[in-house]
């Protein structure tokens, strides 16, 4: 373990002893930052642009659609170097970030663009999950492993907080252009201390190993094994029901059924991110949770009713109230998913199942365009309300279905 200040030592921070994950999480809070400024401008660009809630959730979808591509990533994750992988996709991240840029300063800048360039860094984006979880759990050792995961959710949240509230801010008072900027020069920065990460060593299959052999392997390691199965099931769930809030929902909601602008839908975003972040510190604190398995299903639970409360406010002070809570039980939710599939999956295995972690992504696209189509015919708070209600329900069925998951210690 590198040496480092104290303060690692203190229980919350012991995983930022270890120079690599230090370095890991510095890069991904950084482009983390940068995500979530660039959503709260470019999705508030689509809708007074276009004033169509569903476009504000095929922007949202598309900047997901990479997840198609996932278990490609899964294989490329486990036949290659992952620390290079990382830096060379936060690279091109930032790449297609300056473009953008360029386009809004020349004054170019269309919906078919936003679009069209959003799609692309979804593709990368998809491989950057696949990689920066399977990177995760290479930097660590099991005795750590709970605590930087969790750390790593601080660093998430943390930009949720930070991200909405100064892209927000800066929308309002000097307009996109300069509340674009920050994400490129985040993007830029994150990419710099990527590069500094030591290279680790690749576990691969060999290389006269087909790439479907390397799938369909990877296929049947999840199929007879009912906790990975559940795992993965879960991870469709709450992206198909509980994330389109606040990746597209949340701006319609906040306009039209708060009455709020920009800066109202950042506190929002904000709140909801904080009492997350709150919630991943206190798990940093542990070594580990007892009888995991049926506290990622109670909390999920939690989660999906707390935002079916929250689809019947119409006061912005309760909503705030609604959404703290709500986010304590997400962050509770999927710190524990993201440590559990770490650790029960094999090192070898870790890539392709990261890769269909991330392939279980593609139900928030699909979330987003259905909760954007409801949005648009019968108001935000009706499409809220049934995919809290759908996530509530199918939570259920997982826990008496795939009992091994409520069952595991």
């Amino acid at each position: 373990m590198t040496a480092f200040p104290n303060w690692t030592r203190w229980a919350p921070l012991r995983s930022f002893g270890i120079r690599d994950f230090r370095l890991l999480w510095v890069s991904d809070a950084l482009g983390s930052w940068a995500e979530q400024t660039e959503f709260i401008v470019l999705s508030w660009f689509v809708l007074v642009t276009t004033d169509s809630p569903l476009l504000v959730g095929v922007f949202g979808a598309l900047r997901l659609v990479g997840t198609l591509f996932s278990p490609l990533h899964g294989v490329i994750a486990d036949r290659y170097n992952r620390a290079l992988l990382f830096a060379a996709i936060r690279t091109v991240m930032t790449i297609i970030t300056a473009v953008v840029l360029t386009l809004a300063i020349s004054g170019q800048l269309k919906i078919s663009y936003v679009l069209v360039l959003m799609s692309l860094a979804g593709i990368m984006r998809s491989g950057y999950i696949v990689t920066r979880q399977a990177l995760i759990a290479d930097k660590l050792s099991g005795e750590v492993l709970m605590n930087g995961v969790a750390l790593n959710r601080v660093a998430w949240y943390g930009a949720q907080l930070s991200g909405p509230l100064a892209g927000g801010i800066l929308l309002s008072k000097l307009g996109t252009i300069w509340a674009y900027l920050p994400v490129v020069v985040l993007n830029a920065a994150a990419s710099i201390v990527a590069y500094t990460i030591r290279p680790a060593i690749p576990i691969t299959s060999g290389p006269a190993t087909s790439i479907w052999r390397n799938l369909t392997d990877a296929f049947h390691y999840i199929k007879n094994n009912q906790v990975v199965m559940a795992l993965l099931l879960m991870a469709f769930l709450v992206n198909l029901a509980a994330f389109p809030l606040t990746n597209g929902i949340m701006t319609v909601f906040a306009r039209d059924v708060l009455g709020t602008g920009p800066t109202g839908l950042a506190t929002l975003l904000a709140t909801y991110a904080a009492s997350a972040l709150v919630a991943s510190f206190a798990l940093a604190t542990l070594n580990d949770v007892k009888r995991p398995g049926r506290f990622l299903l109670v909390t999920a639970l939690a989660w999906h009713l707390g935002l079916l409360l929250l689809a019947t406010s119409r006061s912005f002070g309760a909503s705030l109230v609604i959404l703290f809570v709500s986010g304590i039980a997400q962050s509770f939710s999927m710190v524990t998913m993201s440590m559990l599939l770490l650790k029960v999956v094999s090192p070898e295995m870790r890539g392709r199942v990261m890769g269909a972690r991330a392939l279980a992504i593609y139900s928030l696209p699909l979330g987003l365009l259905i909760s954007g189509a409801l949005a648009n015919f019968f108001g935000a708070h009706i499409a809220l309300a049934a995919s809290s209600l759908v996530g509530a329900s199918f939570t259920i069925v997982i826990a008496v279905r795939l009992r091994e998951l409520w069952r595991l210690d």
